[in-house]
């Protein structure tokens, strides 16, 4: 405090003698109030990590007494003791708030935990634990909710592992007799890979972990086409995939996106040549494809770099 009556002593000195303008002096009060003194960010790291350690001392003491324990609760009260543990870490999560980047990432990681807690709190009230899409579809739920609340990485990771597991649960339970299930499974993990993308070129997820998370995905669905169903499907969805990925690394230069492109063309080109050709020169030719479309796809994208700063030239003159 007696630091900012200081600042604003000297600020209205040189105001008064015409050595700074009003918004100059504004600047640099501004400034001064975003920075962030030495001493308080070491200290928040401290803070964070000893909140951490203290989080996982109070969980490991939990889970030992209520191990002791779990025989003797009844289902009722395991459920109110994991729900009431969720509510606890979400409401802890939103107390903590968002206002700094330890607050921030301290929030997710609660988020997280509530998610998990949520998870376990429906498994243990549904009664057939063998398909809990149910006690999953609630998890990922509080989990969305969190990341909207705070985007952290840990909070990308778990949404994103949670929307993965709870869509081919739900699909294995409309399917239960398992006709056409490849299809349906390769065909969500499309449509999620795509999404995900999508979301990342947005900008409503992170950018290289979204780009990651989403070309591994639509990488995996090809696959999972290609073993499991009529080949030209697999095929035709390979070669879109490889497309997409190869244009859209064009526009933003991310490297899960020319990596998805590349690999999706080498093994394409191979599973393509081992069912046609009976495997004769399939090595030879996924390699060649590969280089192909790195080189193509790198220089287009270093001449579209190049032409950018032109355009933005012509355009302020």
């Amino acid at each position: 405090m007696a630091d900012t009556r200081k600042l604003d002593a000297a600020l209205d000195a040189l105001l008064d003698d015409g050595s700074l303008s009003a918004d100059q002096a504004d600047l640099v009060r501004t400034q001064y109030e975003s920075t962030e003194d030495l001493g308080d960010s070491r200290k928040s790291i401290l803070a964070e990590i000893a909140g951490y350690l203290g989080g996982a001392f109070v969980v490991i003491a939990v889970t030992i007494v209520t191990a002791r324990q779990w025989e003797a609760f009844t289902q009722l009260q395991r459920g109110i003791l994991f729900g009431a543990l969720a509510i606890a870490l979400f409401a802890l999560g939103l107390f903590v708030g968002t206002s700094t980047a330890v607050k921030s990432r301290l929030a997710g990681l609660l988020f997280v935990l509530a998610a998990a807690s949520t998870t376990g709190t429906l498994a243990i009230f549904d009664p057939n634990r063998s398909t809990p899409t149910i006690s999953f579809l609630a998890g990922t739920a509080v989990a969305m909710i969190g990341y909207y609340i705070v985007k952290t990485f840990v909070g990308h990771v778990v949404l994103f592992g949670y929307i993965f597991i709870t869509g081919i649960m739900a699909l294995s339970d409309l399917i239960p007799d398992g006709a056409a299930m490849s299809l349906f499974v390769g065909g969500y993990l499309l449509a999620l890979g795509g999404a995900w993308v999508y979301f990342s070129y947005r900008t409503y997820l992170d950018g290289i972990l979204g780009y990651f998370f989403g070309g591994g995905t639509l990488f995996i669905g090809t696959q999972v086409l290609f073993f499991q169903t009529e080949r030209l499907i697999s095929y035709l969805s390979m070669v879109a995939v490889a497309g997409a990925t190869a244009w859209l690394y064009l526009r933003v230069h991310a490297w899960p996106l020319v990596l998805t492109a590349v690999l999706t063309t080498t093994v394409g080109v191979g599973e393509f040549v081992a069912q046609t050709l009976g495997g004769s020169l399939g090595a030879a030719l996924g390699l060649f494809a590969a280089g192909a479309a790195l080189v193509t796809s790198s220089l287009l994208a270093l001449r579209n770099k190049r032409e950018n700063p032109v355009e933005a030239v012509e355009i302020e003159q």
